[in-house]
């Protein structure tokens, strides 16, 4: 029911495109093998309920790029408010600059995909957007071409360039206040603004206990989570796991928790 959210609020905690001149231009976090689970928690009331699972893997290409793998589902028994089933596959070099983002997506009857290809020109990105969209036997495509910063980030390569941002601004001192975020989303992007708070002690639903940093972000009107921040608890050391993502919705509460990380040889 609400699993496509999961990757809209990470996205939104952990920049997507950056408007600041210092950039991420290696990875100090994530190792090839890297393979952690996320689940989404929805309040109904006084309870509450799991409705989603995500699955994230980095993987290597045959030309030595990182080739990032998302999986999402709700959980079957939601199936009958709403079923939402997801595959996201994405590659950036090296040196973090992404090249391109494909999704499959079935989304409560409708089928889509929507393939993003990054071409460098220069100073800014051109991004080439295809999307084909299948609901009541009706097959809808379109393509379109916008420029953006150099900057610009899908949402699935923003996760783990985010991670490493992160880093980077954890480690100076003093630490920056008010990060400025541009997430990109459709043709278009939010603004964000981001804030690194303190450090706490995190116990996830499987009972692992984690030391956390705090993050939070302000996210602009015309969004599902635009009335209150974000929360999020990322390890504070050089991995940078997602641990636990709080959010206010318009239409609820939602927790995201870390269920499991390793690391396959």
């Amino acid at each position: 029911m609400l699993n496509r959210l999961i990757l809209t609020i990470i996205a939104l905690m952990m920049v997507g495109r950056v408007s600041m001149a210092q950039t991420v231009t290696e990875n100090k976090v994530f190792p090839v093998g890297e393979e952690f689970v996320l689940e989404a928690y929805y309040n109904l009331g006084f309870i509450w309920a799991k409705v989603g699972v995500a699955n994230f893997k980095v993987g290597e290409d045959e030309h030595g790029n990182y080739d990032f793998r998302v999986k999402m589902d709700n959980l079957p028994k939601w199936d009958w408010l709403y079923e939402v089933h997801t595959n996201h596959h994405a590659v950036c070099t090296k040196s973090m600059k992404p090249l391109y983002m494909e999704c499959d997506v079935k989304d409560n009857g409708a089928v889509y995909t929507d393939k993003y290809v990054f071409e460098d020109k220069g100073d800014k990105n051109e991004i080439h957007r295809h999307r084909v969209t299948v609901r009541d036997s009706q097959k809808v495509a379109f393509d379109t071409v916008f420029i953006m910063q150099k900057e610009a980030s899908d949402i699935i390569n923003a996760i783990y360039i985010a991670r490493n941002y992160l880093l980077m601004m954890k480690e100076q001192s003093p630490k920056p206040k008010d990060i400025p975020f541009y997430p990109l989303f459709g043709n278009g992007s939010h603004k964000i603004v981001g804030n690194i708070g303190d450090t706490t002690r995190i116990k996830t639903r499987e009972g692992e206990t984690y030391l956390c940093r705090e993050y939070t972000a302000s996210v602009g009107t015309g969004t599902i989570v635009a009335k209150d921040p974000i929360y999020a608890y990322l390890t504070d050391d050089e991995r940078m796991i997602p641990v636990l993502v709080e959010a206010k919705l318009s239409i609820g509460n939602v927790k995201i928790y870390l269920k499991s990380y390793k690391v396959n040889k």
